[in-house]
């Protein structure tokens, strides 16, 4: 009987590291500007970083594709980064950004959207990854180009210029949204300034349908 207890709790004792490996996935590591991707039980998510800093903020742009049977809700508040000692790296809002840009474009921040992208429309590369090369809402270093003018931003709000340039930042930017099963979509999230030489790396977490999707993203060294 003894041996018999003893050679179960050696069982038990061998189960649980794999137990707590399977509860934390690892964490998806290459080259960000390439494009990385983390497949689960339901979210399928996409993370491309710029290949340089944009006024030593790091531009994000993510996209997930909900391959669950029900609705799942996504926005900026599901994504978090830090540095690797865990020292929090925040996000920089949305209507700080479009501030930055010369106005607050039309819409509140909670506005969800409803998103109507077939993932059968997404195209697979040959390696087997969901290509989403095509998808618009984040394809383009919009916020690159974002000016730091001391004008006054009365005015500038004013110029049809502007309200253009405030329009084409937002609709890259990531937002509150609903994803239907099947559906893909996302937006651009931008970071606070990073110390250039103190952080090599940053973990970003995207959290989705009870899922989270850790990256491993390398800061660009310009």
């Amino acid at each position: 009987m003894r041996q018999a207890g003893w050679a179960i709790a050696v069982a038990l004792g061998c189960a649980a590291p794999v137990m707590a490996q399977d509860a934390a996935p690892a964490v998806v590591t290459g080259d960000a500007t390439a494009g990385l991707v983390s497949k689960q039980a339901i979210g399928e998510v996409h993370v491309v970083a710029d290949p340089a800093l944009a006024n030593g903020r790091l531009v994000l742009r993510i996209v997930v594709l909900n391959r669950g049977k029900a609705p799942v809700e996504f926005g900026p508040a599901s994504v978090s980064v830090a540095s690797r000692d865990g020292v929090a790296v925040p996000l920089v809002p949305r209507n700080a950004l479009l501030d930055e840009q010369g106005g607050v474009a039309p819409g509140t921040v909670t506005e969800d959207t409803s998103q109507s992208h077939a993932g059968a429309a997404m195209l697979v590369t040959p390696n087997g990854q969901t290509d989403v090369s095509g998808f618009t809402g984040g394809s383009g270093t919009t916020y690159g180009g974002v000016p730091q003018s001391t004008m006054d931003r009365s005015q500038r709000r004013t110029d049809p210029k502007t309200a253009a340039a405030v329009a084409a930042l937002d609709a890259v930017l990531l937002k509150p949204m609903t994803l239907k099963p099947g559906a893909a979509d996302g937006g651009q999230v931008v970071t606070t300034r990073l110390k250039r030489g103190k952080i090599v790396s940053l973990i970003v977490s995207i959290a989705f349908a009870g899922e989270t999707h850790r990256f491993d993203v390398a800061v660009p060294k310009r």
